[in-house]
C-alpha cells in the first residue's frame, strides 16, 4: 500500500514538473511574441512619418517610373532640367522608379508609405533573425532597441530601403550555404542583384559579401597548410566555388542599361561634385551643424561595437575574419557619410551578437547552471524588454509632438498638410515658366510639373557639371549683380522656392528677392513660396494675386493656428523672414505657452531681440538663447551669438567662454576664432591705456 501511495505521489510530482515547465513554455513563448511585436511595432512608428515630397528624391523617381518606357533618354541624360537636358547621367536608381510607381498607383503615397514600411520590417526581421542565431532572442531584443532608434536616421522612401533588404537576404544565403555546406545556394542571389544594380548603387556591398566569404575560405586552409603549393592548393580547393560564384554575379550585375559604366556607378557617383549635400558628410561634420540625436546614439553603438570586438578577443583569443572584414567595411561607410549609419547599425546587431555569443554562453554555464535560475532570468529579462519598448513607444509618440529628436515630421501615412499646395497653385492659376527654382524642391516639381515645365535644377548633383553650380547656381543666390544678369538670360517669369531651404546661398537669396521690387510673392505654405516677375507675366495676373504685407501677416497666422509645432515653427521663422517680426514673436510665444522649452521657438524668439541690438533687447536674447541651449540646442551658431552679445555688453570673459564652448564643438569655426582675436586686440588695447594712466576707452 505504502509503496503503491509513494508512487502514485511521485507520478503526481512528475505531472506538476511538467505542467509547470509546459506553462513556463507557453508564457515565454507569448512574451517573445509580444516582444518581437513590440520591436517591429517601434519600426512602424518610426518609419510612419508624412512625406516632405518638397525636400526629397521622391517625385523624381515617380515620374522616372512613369515615363521611363515612353522615353528611355531619361536613363542616359539629365533630361529634366532645361539648363543641362544633354549633360550624360547614369541612372543607377530606374528600377527603383518603376517599382514606386506601381505601388503609388494603389493608393497613392499612403500606399507607398505603407510598402516602405512593410520593407523596413522585412529588412530588420532577417537582420534580427541572423543575430538571433547567434546569440539568442532576449539579447538580440535588447540590442536592437537602438538600432531601430537609429533607423530615424532614413525613414523617407528611398531607393536605399532596398539595399538593407537584399544585404540581409545576402547575408542570410551566404550563411545557409555555410550551414549546409552547399556553395550552389550562392547562385540563388543572381537574381537578387539584377535587380539590385537597377535599384540602388549599393550592391557594391553585396558583392563585398560575397568576396569576404571567399577570402575567409581562401585563408583559413591556406594558413593552416605547409608549404607554399600546398597552401595555395588547399585554399584555392576551398574557396574556388565561392569565387567563381562571386565572378558570375558580379558579371550579372552588368546587366543595366548602362552596362559598365553601370556597373562602376558606385565608385564615381561623389565624384567632383559641385554642391555640398549634407549626407554625404561625416558624422563629426553634421554634429557641428545641426542638432541630430542619431548622432550620439550611433557613437554609443560604435563603442558597443568596439567593445564586443574586444570582449571575443580577451574570451576566445582569436579573430572572427569574415566579421572582421563587415566591420571595417561598414564603419569606414558610417564614419565616411553620415546616410550609411542606418545600415551600420543594422549589420552591427549581427557582428555584435556573434561577438557576445561565446563570453555569454561561458557565463551562462559557469553561472547560470540552475534551470530555475535560468527560467527566471528570462523571464524577469523578457519583463524588462517589454517595459523598455512601451516606455520607447511613449516616448516616440511624445517625441512626435514635442522635441523631434527621432520623429522628425508628423506621425502618420500620406503626404505633410498642404504639401503639394504649391503646384496646385501653379496649375490653377495657369503660371508658366521659365522656372528658377531652389535645390531641395526639384525632384517634387518634376513629379509635379514635368512635361509642362522642366526645372532649373533639381537634387542629383551628380547630374549637373560642377561649374553649373561654382558658376551659375550659388553666385546667383549669394550675389545680387549675379541675379540681374542670369535672371534676365533666362528670363525667369517664375520662382518657386523652399523658405526651409537653410544653406547659406538659400537664406541670402530670400531675404534678398523680399525686397527686390521686379518680383512679388503670391503663394506660400508651411515649406514653399512662389513669386512672379512683374515684368515677364501679364499685369492683371500679378495685380489679382500679389500679396500685400497684411495678406502675408493673416495668411501666416491662419496657417499657424492649425497646423503642428514644426510647421509654427517654420511659420514664426517666415514671418521673420519677411518683416513681421511681431508676427514671429507672437507665434513663437504661443509655442512656448504650450511647449516651454521647444529649443526651435527660444532660438526664434532669441534672434529677434538679436536683431534689436538695445541693451534691453540683448538681454532678452541672451535669456532666450541660454534656454535653447540648455533645451539641447547646442550648437557653434548658439554659442557665437552668445558671445557677442556679451562682447557688446563688455563682459569679455564671458564672451570668451562662449566662445570656446563653439570651438570645443568646431575647433576651425572661422566666426569664433575671428572673434576671440578681436576680444584680444581690445584686451590688448585697454591694457596699453591703463599702463600709460589714461582711462580706458568705453
Amino acid at each position: 500500500m505504502a509503496p503503491t501511495l509513494i508512487k502514485l505521489l511521485s507520478l503526481s510530482d512528475d505531472r506538476d514538473r511538467i505542467f509547470i515547465y509546459m506553462t513556463n513554455q507557453k508564457i515565454e513563448k507569448i512574451l517573445k511574441i509580444l516582444i518581437f511585436i513590440g520591436l517591429l511595432g517601434l519600426i512602424t512608428i518610426i518609419f510612419s512619418q508624412k512625406i516632405e515630397l518638397t525636400s526629397i528624391d521622391l517625385g523624381r523617381h515617380l515620374e522616372n517610373g512613369k515615363i521611363i518606357w515612353q522615353n528611355p533618354q531619361v536613363l542616359f541624360t539629365n533630361f529634366y532640367s532645361y539648363t543641362a537636358p544633354l549633360f550624360p547621367f547614369i541612372n543607377h536608381h530606374w528600377l527603383a522608379g518603376v517599382i514606386f510607381f506601381l505601388v503609388y498607383q494603389l493608393n497613392g503615397f499612403i500606399s507607398l508609405a505603407i510598402f516602405n514600411v512593410i520593407i523596413a520590417l522585412i529588412s530588420f526581421s532577417l537582420f534580427f533573425n541572423l543575430a538571433k542565431k547567434k546569440i539568442g532572442f532576449y539579447i538580440t531584443a535588447l540590442l536592437s532597441i537602438p538600432i531601430i532608434f537609429l533607423l530615424s536616421e532614413r525613414v523617407q522612401i528611398r531607393p536605399e530601403i532596398f539595399s538593407y533588404l537584399f544585404i540581409a537576404l545576402t547575408w542570410y544565403i551566404l550563411e545557409r550555404a555555410s550551414e549546409k555546406r552547399n556553395y550552389r545556394l550562392v547562385y540563388g542571389l543572381i537574381p537578387i542583384f539584377i535587380l539590385w544594380v537597377n535599384i540602388h548603387s549599393y550592391f557594391f556591398l553585396g558583392l563585398a559579401l560575397i568576396g569576404f566569404k571567399a577570402t575567409v575560405k581562401f585563408i583559413t586552409p591556406f594558413l593552416a597548410g605547409q608549404g607554399g603549393r600546398q597552401r595555395l592548393t588547399a585554399g584555392w580547393s576551398s574557396s574556388k566555388n565561392y569565387f567563381l560564384a562571386l565572378i558570375i554575379i558580379a558579371l550579372a550585375c552588368l546587366i543595366n542599361p548602362n552596362f559598365l559604366n553601370g556597373w562602376l556607378y558606385p565608385f564615381n557617383i561623389f565624384h567632383e561634385l559641385g554642391y555640398d549635400v549634407i549626407e554625404t558628410h561625416s558624422v563629426f561634420d553634421i554634429e557641428k551643424l545641426i542638432i541630430d540625436y542619431n548622432i550620439p546614439l550611433f557613437k554609443f553603438y560604435l563603442l558597443l561595437l568596439t567593445a564586443s570586438w574586444i570582449t571575443y578577443w580577451l574570451t576566445a583569443k582569436k579573430l572572427k575574419l569574415f566579421n572582421l572584414l563587415i566591420t571595417i567595411l561598414f564603419t569606414s561607410l558610417a564614419l565616411l557619410a553620415i546616410r550609411n549609419i542606418t545600415i551600420f547599425a543594422l549589420v552591427s546587431l549581427v557582428i555584435i551578437s556573434d561577438n557576445l555569443a561565446w563570453p555569454v554562453s561561458y557565463l551562462r554555464k559557469k553561472y547560470f547552471f540552475s534551470t530555475t535560475l535560468k527560467r527566471t532570468l528570462k523571464l524577469s529579462g523578457a519583463v524588462v524588454i517589454l517595459i523598455i519598448i512601451i516606455s520607447g513607444t511613449g516616448y516616440l509618440m511624445s517625441d512626435e509632438q514635442h522635441n523631434s529628436n527621432f520623429i522628425k515630421s508628423t506621425l502618420g501615412w500620406g503626404l505633410r498638410d498642404n504639401n503639394d499646395g504649391v503646384a496646385r497653385f501653379f496649375n490653377d492659376h495657369k503660371l508658366s515658366g521659365p522656372i528658377f527654382n531652389n535645390y531641395d524642391i526639384g525632384s517634387a516639381l518634376i513629379f509635379w510639373l514635368y512635361p509642362q515645365e522642366k526645372v532649373f535644377i533639381d537634387n542629383r548633383p551628380e547630374a549637373y557639371d560642377p561649374s553649373f553650380f561654382t558658376n551659375i547656381y550659388q553666385p546667383m543666390q549669394l550675389n545680387k549683380d549675379k541675379w540681374q544678369e542670369l535672371s534676365q538670360q533666362y528670363k525667369f517669369k517664375t520662382i518657386i522656392f523652399t523658405h526651409t531651404d537653410y544653406t547659406l546661398g538659400g537664406q541670402t537669396f530670400l531675404q534678398s528677392i523680399l525686397t527686390d521690387p521686379d518680383w512679388t510673392p503670391v503663394y506660400f505654405d508651411y515649406s514653399s513660396i512662389i513669386f512672379l516677375n512683374k515684368l515677364n507675366n501679364d499685369k492683371n495676373l500679378i495685380e489679382r494675386l500679389t500679396l500685400s504685407k497684411e495678406e502675408i501677416a493673416n495668411r501666416i497666422r491662419t496657417l499657424a493656428a492649425s497646423t503642428d509645432l514644426r510647421n509654427m515653427n517654420q511659420l514664426a521663422y517666415l514671418a521673420n523672414l519677411t518683416g513681421q517680426v511681431d508676427l514671429a514673436t507672437e507665434i513663437s510665444y504661443k509655442i512656448l505657452s504650450i511647449y516651454p522649452n521647444n529649443r526651435y521657438a527660444l532660438s526664434s524668439l532669441g534672434l529677434v531681440y538679436f536683431n534689436d541690438k538695445t541693451k534691453d533687447n540683448l538681454l532678452k536674447a541672451l535669456d532666450f538663447f541660454n534656454k535653447s541651449a540648455q533645451a539641447g540646442n547646442k550648437l557653434p551658431g548658439i554659442y557665437n551669438r552668445i558671445g557677442l552679445i556679451y562682447q557688446w555688453l563688455g563682459d569679455y570673459q564671458q564672451a570668451e567662454n562662449n566662445f570656446n564652448k563653439t570651438l570645443k564643438i568646431d575647433k576651425k569655426n572661422e566666426a569664433a576664432l575671428y572673434y576671440l582675436s578681436e576680444i584680444k586686440k581690445n584686451k590688448l588695447y585697454n591694457k596699453i591705456w591703463l599702463d600709460n594712466n589714461f582711462p580706458a576707452p568705453k
